[in-house]
């Protein structure tokens, strides 16, 4: 599944991505800074960010669970960002910090909290492609160092796959008939996890491929739209829509056709 942020991708300053060649990395992107004249919301996509703020003397560091709704995202003036959207799922946190304690907010964490001079080499290191190899051998790192075995694993990825096969209109009880466990321990396995509950994925997964609709095929007709996305009909999904974007679906085209 494609993963949009399509306002960070319309406003932000010299924005720029590149997909990862990893199981645990969605992608990494790059921005000068934030507009004046349009601000950067972030929609809610499932993901947790990690992204760095680099200045001429410092560098800051960020981490954010995916939003609920849409929220804007403020960025500090005269800094180059270079950022890594992990897969929903499959982020790689720093010690102490849990899935919980970063949805729907952003925390500033040390530059130095995945590794003693990432801050440095960031700032000596001007490629996009060179900072994501950087950062992909830092995680990789952190990843293996952080590993321990978790039962959990195997049906979160089962859970997930199924809401991305169904387009976010599987059941909890199917779920639960196809495993063997429990609706309650579905649920609980999967928040553990993500941090939300798999209905409130659910939800995102069918906004996000009404996103990746609207952004292949500009012509199609809402009702169409509706049910390539997953949704029960077009009412459906324009309340969904408008709760992530601020926007009803016919505003939202528009705003993004407006260069």
């Amino acid at each position: 599944m494609n993963l949009l942020q399509p306002y960070v991708q319309k406003n932000a300053k010299g924005y720029q991505s590149m997909r990862a060649k990893s199981s645990h990395i969605f992608e990494y992107y790059a921005f000068e800074e934030e507009p004046a004249a349009q601000p950067i919301n972030a929609v809610p996509d499932g993901c947790v960010d990690l992204l760095y703020a680099i200045g001429e003397n410092d560098v800051h560091c960020f981490l954010g669970g995916t939003v609920l709704k849409m929220k804007y995202w403020p960025f500090e003036k005269n800094r180059m960002y270079f950022g890594i959207r992990f897969q929903p799922g499959q982020c790689i946190l720093p010690k102490g910090i849990s899935i919980g304690d970063i949805i729907n907010t952003d925390i500033e964490i040390p530059s130095t909290a995945y590794g003693a001079d990432i801050d440095e080499q960031l700032s000596h290191t001007e490629s996009m492609k060179e900072r994501a190899a950087m950062i992909h051998k830092v995680l990789a790192d952190a990843r293996q160092s952080q590993s321990s075995p978790n039962s959990k694993e195997g049906i979160e990825a089962y859970i997930r796959n199924r809401i991305y096969e169904t387009k976010g209109t599987v059941s909890i009880k199917e779920i639960s008939q196809d495993t063997g466990y429990s609706e309650c321990y579905v649920r609980r396995a999967f928040h553990e996890m993500h941090g939300i509950s798999p209905k409130t994925f659910e939800k995102i997964v069918r906004f996000q491929n009404t996103l990746e609709e609207m952004a292949l095929h500009k012509d199609m007709a809402f009702y169409d739209m509706a049910q390539e996305s997953g949704y029960y009909d077009q009412s459906h999904m324009v309340k969904e829509f408008k709760s992530f974007t601020g926007l009803t679906p016919e505003n939202y085209q528009r705003y993004m056709a407006n260069v």
